[in-house]
C-alpha cells in the first residue's frame, strides 16, 4: 500500500472501522472524555448501548451512545473540555465527537483547538494513527 501524504487542506475524521481492525473499543475512549461525575452517572449504562439521535441542524438521524449524547449536551460549552494543554489528537477526537464526525482539515481544526495547522498535521498526518483519526483519501 502506498503512503498518502496529507496536507493542511486534507480532511480528517474518526475512522470507526480502525478501532475494530485494531481490536480496540472506541466507546472506552469516548467514556474517558466524560467528567468523573458523568462517568459515575452513566456507570450502569452499557458503553455500546446506542439510540437514535436527530441532529437539530441537519435533521439527520444518527446512532449515538448515551456518553456521546452527554458529551454533546453537557461538555460542548465547557472550556475545560478542550483546553490549551489537551493533546492535539485528543482535542481533535473531541471536536469530531461534538460535530458528529463531520470531516475537517487541519486549518479548520486549528481555529477550534487554538493550535497551528502545521502542528495538527504533524500529529495526525503521519503513519501512526491516533484515536482512530485518519485522512479522507479522495
Amino acid at each position: 500500500m502506498k503512503f498518502y501524504r496529507p496536507t493542511e487542506n486534507t480532511r480528517f475524521h474518526i475512522d470507526y472501522s480502525w478501532f475494530d481492525k485494531n481490536g480496540q473499543d472506541v466507546n472506552v475512549l469516548i467514556y474517558k472524555c466524560l467528567t468523573p461525575e458523568q462517568q459515575e452517572r452513566l456507570a450502569d449504562v452499557p458503553l455500546n448501548d446506542a439510540f437514535d439521535f436527530v441532529d437539530d441542524e441537519t435533521g439527520e438521524v444518527q446512532r449515538v451512545t448515551k456518553a456521546v449524547q452527554v458529551i454533546r449536551a453537557e461538555r460542548a460549552h465547557d472550556d475545560a473540555f478542550i483546553g490549551p494543554r489537551t493533546p492535539v489528537a485528543e482535542a481533535a477526537f473531541r471536536i469530531f465527537l461534538l460535530n458528529s464526525n463531520k470531516p475537517l482539515t487541519p486549518v479548520e481544526l486549528a481555529t477550534r483547538i487554538q493550535r497551528k495547522p502545521s502542528e495538527i498535521l504533524a500529529q495526525l498526518g503521519g503513519r501512526a494513527v491516533y484515536n482512530g483519526i485518519r485522512p479522507i483519501i479522495e
